[in-house]
């Protein structure tokens, strides 16, 4: 029997190949077959195709399944014995919007703030805790920014980038939201108030404060992780500051809290699903239930139980971030297709709103027309 599985990931290969032999060793009848595309489109086609793969492999979870690609793995999850406890609970709240889970897991991670200690200590300043408010973290960035006589920067006090989904955690973490409950409009949520108080906060972060490096500001250090005393920034960010530079100090501390006083967080996640064209769904699942369960094949996973086992839980840094999953709420990109979209567009407007002054309220009313 051959099971194909197709995926748009090509960094995390090696663990793809060791869960196929080691699944083909214990299932002898069985083999898989791996196949990698380049994008969704490819994806498509293939699934579309006379040879549809099993199973898709893909960077964005299908919240929903909008497309019909996959089938729902919850009867597979709720046969598995202690499987339904194990899944972090916050990821099945965004996986299963739609009412079904159309894939597990991947690629999990909510964004916390990174700080290098060793700028914190240099400064003689104490490292920020879980209570600091937003007002504290823009406070304590004045101090950090070092800017030369000509006024250009050698170091920022936090870093952020100019996207509209990572403005989303602060927007949420003041009780706004982009999109409404049933993803259906944004009129009456991106354009609310505590949506526009938490906005004009991070726009002035940028265009009052210089706190934050605006889009084309020249910064006299070029090494990324010199840059900035704190960082917005996911799990994955640590990694690789971890790979650069393996004696780096670094600590980690929630998003500062804001006004709304509202503990949610938005996540990033891809996901691995059986399509609705396999014809050996259940043993579709098999190998994904060992690759993603039984293989450590991605970091962080999506249940409890590995995480302990490989002692994430206990480190200084994927500990907290595997606590935030706790706190995560869906995305307006998971919501609605049209406003995932508008994303380029969406972002010139910020660029707008930092670089030009845009009205804040205006710009974000204008955006009801996404959904």
């Amino acid at each position: 029997m051959i099971i194909r599985f197709m995926t748009e990931i090509s960094y995390n290969m090696q663990q793809v190949l060791a869960a196929k032999a080691s699944f083909e060793q214990a299932n002898p009848d069985v083999q898989i077959e791996v196949e990698q595309v380049n994008d969704n489109f490819e994806m498509m086609q293939a699934f579309h195709s006379d040879e549809a793969p099993d199973i898709i492999e893909t960077g964005g979870f299908p919240v929903g399944n909008p497309d019909g690609l996959f089938i729902d793995l919850a009867p597979y999850v709720a046969e598995t014995n202690g499987l339904e406890e194990d899944l972090y609970p916050g990821l099945m709240r965004v996986a299963r919007f739609g009412g079904t889970l159309p894939g597990l897991p991947i690629e999990i991670s909510p964004p916390l703030v990174l700080y290098n200690k060793e700028k914190f200590d240099q400064a003689g300043f104490a490292y920020p805790d879980e209570s600091w408010t937003w007002e504290d973290m823009v406070e304590l960035a004045k101090r950090l920014t070092i800017r030369d006589a000509q006024g250009v920067a050698s170091q920022f006090g936090f870093g952020l980038g100019v996207d509209i989904e990572w403005f989303e955690p602060f927007v949420m973490r003041n009780g706004g939201d982009y999109i409404s409950p049933d993803g259906l409009t944004a009129r009456g949520f991106v354009d609310s108030a505590a949506t526009i108080e938490a906005f004009r906060m991070v726009i002035e972060a940028f265009r009052e404060h210089r706190i934050i490096r605006k889009p084309d500001e020249p910064c006299l250090t070029n090494v990324w992780y010199e840059e900035s005393a704190m960082l917005f920034a996911f799990n994955w960010v640590a990694h690789h500051w971890l790979r650069e530079r393996p004696e780096a100090q670094i600590g980690v501390v929630g998003l500062p809290n804001m006004p709304g006083q509202t503990n949610v967080n938005m996540i990033y996640m891809g996901g691995a699903g059986v399509t609705s064209k396999s014809q050996n769904p259940r043993i579709a699942w098999a190998f994904l239930r060992h690759y993603l369960l039984d293989c450590h094949s991605w970091m962080p996973p999506a249940i409890q139980s590995q995480a302990e086992q490989r002692g994430l839980t206990s480190h200084p840094l994927w500990s907290r971030y595997l606590e935030e999953i706790d706190h995560v709420q869906i995305s307006g990109f998971f919501k609605n297709r049209k406003w995932n979209a508008s994303r380029q567009l969406i972002n010139e407007d910020i660029r707008k709103m930092i670089l030009e002054g845009a009205d804040v309220a205006q710009t974000l009313k204008s955006w009801t027309r996404y959904t």
